[in-house]
């Protein structure tokens, strides 16, 4: 076999997706980096030539996969908020009571924060300081947590009409103390991590929260 056409096998080796796969990895790797720099020093330490150098890729290659900080941000929330939910919350609550569901949104919290606290963190860090200047990170907060009393809502209002959730309880109002207590706990862990214990706050508000609700 000619020198040519053991090139040419080799190339045929090569996966279709190999380039798909090096922009995941390098996605990753710049996602990483920008989570690693606003858990150790806030959103003011999150600059593109950081990522880049920790990540070690090039600026510009930060700049041409996400266009802005704004867009780096976007992928950051959607990575621990909508990955999270569709991997640990949607797949426990299908054929669960409105009970049940409300416990698991809780408890996926909970598991988080057992499991990986710095991508918890990193998430509550954003949070935070979505009430500063930025109006556009305000804007994406304000979104995700009317949603996630929106999930909370559905889920009373389910439990209400299945039996599992008393009927006087009010989804709306439920709602809404339901993600004041968890923003509370994320408040107090943040400002003094060695102390407070986030995993054992959430178990409470879980527990305390099931004796409530429940018919």
């Amino acid at each position: 076999m000619s020198p040519s056409a053991g090139l040419a096998a080799a190339d045929d080796e090569i996966p279709p997706n190999k380039q798909q796969l090096r922009t995941e990895r390098s996605t990753h790797a710049l996602l990483e980096a920008a989570a690693d720099l606003i858990a150790e020093g806030g959103l003011e330490s999150l600059t593109f030539a950081a990522i880049g150098e920790r990540a070690g890729y090039s600026r510009g290659l930060v700049t041409a996969r996400f266009g802005s900080k704004d867009g780096l941000i976007g992928a950051l929330i959607d990575r621990y908020v909508t990955g999270w939910r569709h991997k640990n919350v949607l797949p426990r609550t299908r054929d669960r009571s409105g009970l049940e569901g409300t416990l698991v949104l809780i408890d996926s919290i909970r598991a988080q924060a057992a499991k990986d606290p710095r991508a918890l963190r990193v998430l509550y860090a954003l949070m935070f300081e979505a009430i500063g200047p930025d109006d556009a990170l305000r804007q994406r907060f304000a979104k995700f947590h009317k949603g996630f009393r929106a999930d909370f809502a559905t889920y009373v209002n389910k439990g209400r009409g299945d039996g599992s959730i008393r009927k006087e309880i009010v989804p709306c109002s439920e709602a809404a103390l339901l993600v004041g207590g968890l923003s509370g706990i994320a408040y107090q862990w943040l400002l003094d991590p060695s102390k407070f214990d986030p995993v054992a706050a959430l178990e409470y508000l879980r527990d305390t929260t099931h004796a409530r609700l429940r018919a």
